[in-house]
């Protein structure tokens, strides 16, 4: 899946509550990016979990067929492998996005040292 595709398909998944606008503002528009609707509270704050506990639940998730994309390195995605099984193996990356393979969870690790890691399961 390429890095549009997977854009596309995790905001139907993990961001259909939020409005088209702010979506527009604060996902999508130059210089954002997907975890902004955590990071801006697009999302009720009790829908997801951010640091210790988004590790915990990671680290806790059956991966099995889960996908990634380290997002400043890779244009598609690809299967997890045990090289990011775990959140502290994920804290080497920039900037990773995984995803159960039906899309029922995500886990992002960020660029940012202040924000996130997230983890959403819907």
């Amino acid at each position: 899946m390429t890095k549009n595709e997977f854009y596309s398909v995790w905001l139907s998944h993990f961001a259909k509550d939020v409005s088209r606008e702010n979506i527009e503002k604060y996902v999508v528009s130059t210089g954002n990016f997907l975890w902004h609707v955590f990071s801006w509270k697009l999302l009720d704050e009790k829908t997801f979990l951010t640091g210790n506990s988004a590790r915990k639940a990671y680290d806790k998730i059956d991966k099995r067929n889960a996908l990634y994309i380290e997002w400043f390195e890779e244009d598609e995605t690809k299967e997890l492998t045990a090289k990011f099984n775990t959140s502290i193996a994920l804290e080497k990356t920039t900037e990773i996005y995984v995803v159960a393979p039906d899309f029922s969870w995500t886990y992002i690790k960020t660029h940012e040292s202040m924000c996130g890691p997230y983890f959403m399961r819907i």
